[in-house]
């Protein structure tokens, strides 16, 4: 398209693609999607078309079931067929309770068990054997623990009480008299440090 004279030409992408340009001055004036002439049973005007589609349908249905009756037939017949078969006689061939000989003999359900998710009487009784005394030496440790922590308690206590005893024997002791003592008996500071007379 050649521009018109004093106007520039605007610049057009490389990826730009015209579109088709479509008429609609002639389209219908009915709602988005609606079909002229058409029904839920086909178009207008098609009956011979209808028609000759139930036919089809009907034919296809008795041809299926032709074919299961032949089926049934063929499987009918090969049932007659190994129903008819000779029977040799076996009686005797077998053990007593009527198993064969070339059948493979059962296996016990111990035997049956995958030796590498399963361990050893042996083994479980080493690990039990290992968690027990496991839980002896745990259980000798608490105690000793808790023996030395008893001991360290009854040693500070020791030490507490002989520093108190230390304490009274280096206190200055003087004789107040009655009088004094009630004044000092209405102070808290006074209340601490008067004692009795057979107090240490």
């Amino acid at each position: 398209m050649a521009a018109q004279a004093g106007e520039e030409e605007v610049p057009v992408p490389p990826q730009y693609k015209p579109q088709p340009l479509y008429d609609f001055r002639n389209a219908p004036d009915e709602t988005r999607g609606f079909k002229v002439g058409v029904t839920k049973y086909g178009k207008q005007g098609t009956k011979r078309k209808l028609e000759e589609y139930a036919e089809q349908v009907e034919r296809d249905q008795e041809d299926m079931q032709e074919a299961d009756g032949e089926a049934v037939a063929t499987a009918a017949a090969a049932a007659t067929r190994a129903a008819k078969r000779v029977k040799h006689n076996v009686l005797g061939a077998g053990k007593a309770s009527g198993r064969a000989e070339w059948k493979v003999p059962g296996q016990r359900a111990g035997s049956l068990r995958n030796p590498k998710l399963s361990t050893s009487w042996e083994k479980k009784m080493a690990v039990k054997a290992e968690e027990a005394a496991f839980k002896e030496r745990k259980r000798e440790a608490v105690a000793a623990r808790k023996e030395a922590a008893a001991e360290a308690r009854r040693r500070r206590e020791e030490a507490k009480k002989r520093k108190e005893e230390a304490r009274a024997k280096a206190a200055v002791v003087t004789r107040v008299s009655a009088a004094t003592a009630k004044r000092m008996m209405k102070s808290k500071k006074g209340r601490k440090l008067l004692r009795t007379g057979d107090a240490p």
